[in-house]
């Protein structure tokens, strides 16, 4: 059986223009055939002459497309047809005696056709096809079905680098009600793909290839699986959500650049926390409640909300300095965390390695160092007086300012590679 013929009887089905035979084919011709043909036939009996023998069904998948694909439930409804093809050596006939009849199309009630079932369903498990398909005979004694309609599967989701992931769904079929050594399923001619000559693309995913294979969950070649790999169009997911979380990372740190006196910060902090637990909901409504592993991207926006409720608790803080007496004498505390979050330790100890280097190659008297170390007491002494609680909030906010900064920049910049990867 050729690939001519497999695509002479997918056009039959789609577009209803089929030739059985010469322009002189009388309609008594086609009667007398039939009633020769179906005289003794039997639909309930396998059609080998040595019922010892295997029937070989081979299957011919064609993809027209994907209808649905539900991620949250993990159900996905295609449209496609098979062409399920097998030798019947009492369908044969001399064209020559029938008008030149080559092909005939007859009912499937008519003739043995196996029973393909999906044993992977979303909902319930039935044969598929039904008695409106017909079925077409050649006078060779090869026997085509092509049924076709929506069909429905459970796929298993990975939605750890959504919105840029790739899902593969497996279709498992199987001859139902025939051992191994009746009737045996296998791919027509060894193909290893689905055809998808008249594939229509789907608006949010995109196919990237299919594959057909016999299935893993059986030691013997009997349940034949379709796989279907899709990527999603992710372009609707990047300017709706990821752009918009982007915008509001750079906004969150800018709280600290927000006048104290306006009275603002701390609405303007929990209004970008709670434009953040919007978007949580967001993407939670577009993922199965039970994926594994879970997407990278909750992840990330539990990280950031994390981060958002850190800087309100600053923002209080912060807040809570720039209004203190100005009388009182700033902690000591206060100060040396500063000096810590600034680094100020770093620099103090590369200052000291560059004097103790200068002292040993020069050489001064006890009183020019007396009076460097005076004139630097007197420094010490005036910055200290200088020093108001005011002063050192707005150094919190500034430091504050340039640590989310930066832990933003890492979090995206992790994001990226854990995607790319």
């Amino acid at each position: 059986m050729t690939n001519s013929y497999i695509l002479f009887s997918v056009l039959c089905l789609m577009t209803g223009r089929c030739w059985s035979g010469a322009d002189a084919t009388q309609l008594s011709d086609v009667e007398l055939l039939l009633d020769d043909l179906f005289r003794n036939y039997s639909t309930e009996v396998r059609p080998n002459q040595n019922q010892s023998e295997v029937t070989n069904v081979s299957l011919y998948p064609f993809l027209f497309s994907v209808n649905e694909f539900d991620e949250v439930s993990g159900v996905i409804s295609i449209v496609g047809g098979f062409s399920l093809m097998w030798q019947d050596f009492r369908l044969t006939w001399s064209p020559s005696n029938y008008g030149n009849v080559t092909t005939l199309p007859v009912p499937k009630k008519k003739i043995w056709v196996p029973d393909i079932f999906l044993i992977n369903p979303a909902n319930k498990m039935e044969a598929i096809g039904s008695e409106s398909f017909l079925g077409r005979i050649s006078y060779t004694g090869d026997v085509n079905w092509t049924p076709g309609g929506l069909i429905q599967t459970l796929c298993d989701v990975n939605m750890y680098i959504f919105p840029f992931d790739t899902q593969t769904c497996s279709f498992t079929f199987a001859l139902w009600g025939y051992s191994v050594f009746e009737a045996v399923l296998m791919p027509f001619e060894n193909m290893s793909s689905i055809d998808t000559t008249y594939y229509s693309p789907n608006t949010q995913w995109k196919m990237e290839k299919t594959v057909m294979k016999y299935s893993d969950l059986l030691d013997t070649k009997n349940l034949v699986e379709l796989q279907l790999h899709l990527k999603r169009k992710s372009l609707y997911f990047v300017i709706n959500m990821l752009a918009p979380i982007l915008l509001l990372s750079l906004l969150n740190p800018i709280v600290f650049v927000l006048p104290v006196d306006s009275g603002e910060r701390v609405s303007y902090a929990i209004t970008i926390f709670l434009s953040f637990a919007v978007f949580m909901t967001l993407i939670s409504e577009n993922m199965p409640k039970s994926s594994e592993p879970m997407s990278v991207l909750s992840y990330f926006l539990i990280l950031t909300m994390t981060m958002s409720t850190l800087i309100c608790i600053l923002t209080v803080v912060t807040m809570r300095l720039h209004f203190k007496d100005s009388d009182l004498k700033v902690s000591k505390k206060a100060k040396i965390l500063l000096w810590i979050l600034q680094l100020k330790f770093l620099c103090s100890a590369c200052r000291k390695a560059k004097k103790g280097s200068e002292i040993r190659d020069i050489s001064l008297d006890a009183g020019f160092v007396q009076s460097i170390k005076e004139n630097k007491d007197a420094q010490n002494v005036d910055t200290e007086e200088d020093v108001t609680w005011k002063k050192i909030a707005e150094s919190y906010d500034t430091t504050f300012l340039f640590y989310f900064f930066f832990i933003i920049f890492l979090q995206w910049i992790s994001l990226l590679i854990t995607i790319a990867a």
